[in-house]
């Protein structure tokens, strides 16, 4: 599995739109409601983070939505 940095992402935006990609970090912070949330992550490559959205028809909604400040994770 290949994981593309976050900083890659900024500074070449036009070549990932529209690909699924993945990434790892860290959980700077997390914000759930009741059917979405926001990960806040950041890979330590850029000083900016990425924010990834979540929606619970994912099969482990509950489980990411407990996640704590520094878990590491791969999306």
């Amino acid at each position: 599995m290949k994981l593309t940095d976050i900083k890659d992402l900024y500074r070449d935006t036009a070549k990932y739109a529209g690909q699924e990609i993945t990434v790892g970090g860290w959980v700077r912070s997390n914000r759930d409601s009741k059917n979405f949330g926001f990960l806040v992550i950041n890979d330590g490559t850029f000083f900016e983070t990425l924010q990834v959205v979540y929606g619970d028809q994912l099969s482990n909604f509950d489980e990411i939505c407990k996640m704590n400040v520094g878990a590491a994770v791969i999306v």
